[in-house]
């Protein structure tokens, strides 16, 4: 479950590449050629339980709506771009929550976050419940962007401390 969970977000993020990238302004064949293929490899992936799959569906159709169309394509950059402080926060709070080191790039980030998530303990004594670690993998999963080389280190670090806790 965790190995298509991650091949299926790397899915999703190379369709947010190319997004990025402008994959939809060269050409319409390139694009529809791109959607094609990620269908293919999607179609040849298990499905995930019903609620995750859904999740990780809707990541998938925003980027190919993007990838064919310019507006929707400027409207998904821009949630890839406000979306980025929270995925790198997500991943610290998967760190976090696992009992896992952050690299030494990331330390202050991390001490904010922990300053932060105390503040919010104090401030409501009556909590909502906590989220799981899968919970808070299977968010980071489905939200768009694009992870950069140590990004995708410590997401490969995390799903693999999540598998082999299970």
């Amino acid at each position: 479950m965790w190995q298509t969970l991650a091949a299926k977000e790397r899915l999703c993020e190379e369709l947010d590449a190319l997004v990025s990238s402008g994959g939809s302004a060269p050409s319409e064949a390139k694009s529809a050629e791109a959607q094609s293929a990620a269908q293919e490899r999607w179609a040849a992936l298990p499905a995930l339980p019903a609620a995750w799959e859904k999740k990780m569906q809707a990541r998938r159709d925003a980027a190919l709506a993007a990838l064919s169309d310019a507006g929707a394509a400027a409207n998904y950059l821009a949630r890839i771009e406000q979306g980025a402080a929270a995925r790198r926060e997500g991943l610290l709070e998967l760190e976090l929550l696992l009992g896992m080191d952050s690299p030494p790039e990331v330390q202050p980030q991390r001490l904010a976050l922990q300053v932060k998530k105390l503040k919010e303990r104090f401030s409501s004594a009556a909590s909502a419940g906590s989220v799981t670690a899968a919970e808070r993998l299977l968010a980071w999963c489905a939200q768009s962007g694009v992870a950069d080389a140590l990004d995708r280190q410590r997401c490969e670090r995390i799903l693999f401390r999540v598998e082999t806790a299970r």
